[in-house]
């Protein structure tokens, strides 16, 4: 009689770790459908590591440390700082405005900036060349005449003005005292010629220039000096 095989075989004995693993295979894909419904990045099987995370970006450097290592600004910097020394050491050789705007520019005799619009402000200018040795523009206030620039060389024992200023210029012991010397402005004269004496200014650090004869020049409106005369240096000694 022929035996009849068994209706269920038996089951074969499964690895408990091979079990573990497939059952979390088994979590791992429900829960991937689970993430796939839900919109979000799939995700990775179990024992995977992790991808490395992109580094943070650097912080984003403030605009002033950007201007100050451009080359453009820097350079803006140095065109600035030019323009201010030159901007003073032009008020320091010319000086500020005189009275009414008059810019104490350089120019041809007749236009407004090369001879003040003052006779005073004349002689103060011509005190401030002195003190500085600017001969060219110290003798641009003396009239084209000659006369008075003569009388003036000879006061000083040059041959011409631009020797005179040079030789005034020796004599002188303080500049920045000297080149403030100014006379003391009145009203607005009311005739074409005016007489300035220098013993009737303040003068320190320097000698005394001398009288000075001032014509008021047509249609400029400047005043040059147009006759001069010596004057004792102690202003009483004849």
């Amino acid at each position: 009689m022929t035996e009849e095989p068994p209706r269920n075989p038996p089951t074969p004995d499964i690895d408990p770790e091979q079990l573990r693993q497939f059952q979390e295979f088994q979590r791992f894909q429900e829960f991937q459908r689970f993430q796939q419904a839900q919109g979000g990045p799939p995700a990775l099987p179990p024992g995977t590591p992790a991808p490395p995370q992109a580094p943070p970006r650097p912080p984003r450097k403030p605009l002033w440390l950007i201007l100050l290592g451009s080359k453009l600004f820097r350079r803006l910097v140095y065109l600035l700082v030019v323009i201010l020394i030159a901007s003073i050491a032009y008020d320091h050789y010319f000086g500020p405005a005189d009275e009414g705007g008059e810019p104490r520019a350089q120019g041809n005799k007749e236009q407004a900036g090369r001879i003040p619009k003052t006779p005073w402000g004349t002689v103060e200018r011509l005190y401030q060349h002195v003190a500085l040795e600017i001969t060219d523009q110290g003798c641009m206030l003396f009239a084209d005449n000659g006369k008075a620039k003569q009388k003036f060389a000879q006061a000083f024992g040059a041959t011409d003005c631009e020797g005179a200023i040079r030789q005034a210029k020796k004599q002188v012991t303080n500049v920045a005292l000297y080149e403030r010397t100014a006379p003391e402005a009145g009203d607005t004269p009311t005739t074409k010629q005016v007489e300035i004496s220098s013993c009737q200014v303040r003068v320190q650090g320097g000698p005394r220039l001398g009288r000075f004869v001032l014509t008021k020049l047509e249609p400029s409106g400047s005043w040059a000096i147009t006759d001069y005369e010596a004057e004792p240096a102690d202003c009483v000694t004849g």
